[in-house]
């Protein structure tokens, strides 16, 4: 047999029912429980290696849990370890997270294998596979004729994604995105994007304004 071809598919966000809320509420709690080894090795290593490494090391071990069981264990560790997180992030498999100075609002969707640095990240943003939001465009110094970069401090700025913001799959934002804007699959956004519009390119340009 055959099937048919199709060239869309259409997937619509299914709804829960008060009964679907409550089970996932229900297996939220039972994660944070399961997940009290990791908070207890969290606090063994920033005394040991300091907050910053400590939060990278069992960050990238729990991402690289995978299925539902790891999205819950996700939910959980960064839910209490970040600056900020609000609640029903999906963080997907092998996406991390590598300053807890971030911020995640609510509802938030980070697809698979995203990195994010030094972020703020509005509520209900999507970001689809392999999105990188770096910490600003100038982390490392340059290097002197005395100096390796590697020996010269490193600076963060945070990058500000708005709310309702779409970033498209292996994009990479050096600079703020505005609210409910759109960022093309594959662009590079090296300075700010006003909000409700959509860019694309490397360096990333606005192509179009959304109503």
């Amino acid at each position: 047999m055959t099937l048919p071809r199709q060239d869309v598919i259409t997937v619509v966000p299914p709804r829960r029912s008060a009964l679907a809320l409550g089970v996932k509420r229900a297996l939220q709690v039972f994660f944070l429980f399961l997940c009290l080894p990791w908070f207890i090795g969290y606090g063994i290593g920033v005394v040991i290696w300091g907050r910053d490494r400590s939060f990278l090391l069992i960050g990238e071990y729990l991402a690289a849990v995978p299925g539902m069981i790891g999205v819950y264990l996700r939910q959980a560790f960064l839910g209490r370890t970040l600056a900020r997180c609000g609640p029903d992030c999906y963080f997907g498999w092998l996406s991390t997270l590598s300053m807890p100075q971030a911020e995640i609002g609510a509802n938030v969707y980070i697809g698979r294998n995203c990195r994010i640095g030094f972020a703020a990240i509005g509520d209900r943003v999507m970001l689809a596979d392999g999105a990188q939001v770096l910490s600003g465009g100038q982390e490392h110094g340059r290097g002197t004729e005395t100096h390796d970069a590697q020996e010269l401090p490193q600076e963060y700025r945070r990058v500000v994604i708005g709310r309702g913001a779409w970033i498209g799959a292996n994009a990479v934002l050096m600079a703020d995105v505005g609210e409910g804007a759109v960022i093309g699959a594959g662009a590079v956004v090296v300075k700010p994007i006003p909000p409700r519009t959509v860019a694309v390119g490397v360096p990333a340009r606005v192509v179009k304004e959304l109503s």
